[in-house]
């Protein structure tokens, strides 16, 4: 008898060693779960007020560059309609003017191809040559195109350079507030 009293007293202890543990284990990982799931709630408020800094700068730079916008095409229509007050029609314009023009904006033709006029210098070959003689006549002569043509590209490219200029500035800022808005909440 005392030794099946020996062994349930072992048998005792040792199921309550074996529940302990299970219960001691299931309490640790509810508490270790428990502050998981906070410190996953927190990164994901922080990860949230980030994004919604990050949307708010967007929001704020669209609406810039859309007011910026705008304005340069406010002040391009302006421009256009003082067009007629500020030229003239007895103002001949050669086409060898149109050429160097066009190619001073980047909408000209190969250079290779080009004769003596807008683009180049005549050199000692192309004197002999009856086609760059005739070519530098050409460039001589009157184009169709007016004073009010050129203000009104002039206008209108204008407006495209300043309407990227705008936009390149504005992407900068905004790649500055958010870089800004990632150190402040080291977000990097």
């Amino acid at each position: 008898m005392t030794k099946n009293l020996i062994f349930a007293a072992l048998f005792s202890c040792f199921l309550c060693s074996v529940g302990g543990y299970f219960y001691g284990y299931s309490t640790a990982n509810e508490a270790h779960e428990a502050q998981q799931s906070k410190a996953i709630a927190a990164v994901e408020q922080t990860l949230r007020k980030h994004y919604q800094q990050q949307l708010t700068t967007a929001n704020e730079s669209v609406a810039q560059l859309r007011q910026q916008k705008a304005t340069l095409a406010k002040t391009a229509n302006e421009l256009e309609k003082r067009i007629a007050h500020v030229s003239r029609p007895d103002c001949s314009i050669t086409r060898g003017f149109v050429g160097l023009y066009n190619r001073a904006i980047g909408a000209d033709l190969p250079t290779d191809d080009l004769p003596t006029g807008a683009d180049r210098e005549a050199s000692s070959t192309d004197a002999a040559d009856p086609s760059i003689a005739a070519s530098a006549e050409l460039n001589a002569t009157v184009s169709d195109v007016n004073q009010q043509d050129i203000l009104r590209h002039v206008i209108d490219y204008g407006g495209r350079c300043q309407q990227i200029e705008t936009q390149l500035i504005q992407l900068i800022e905004y790649e500055e507030k958010v870089n800004e808005s990632r150190r402040a909440t080291g977000t990097d």
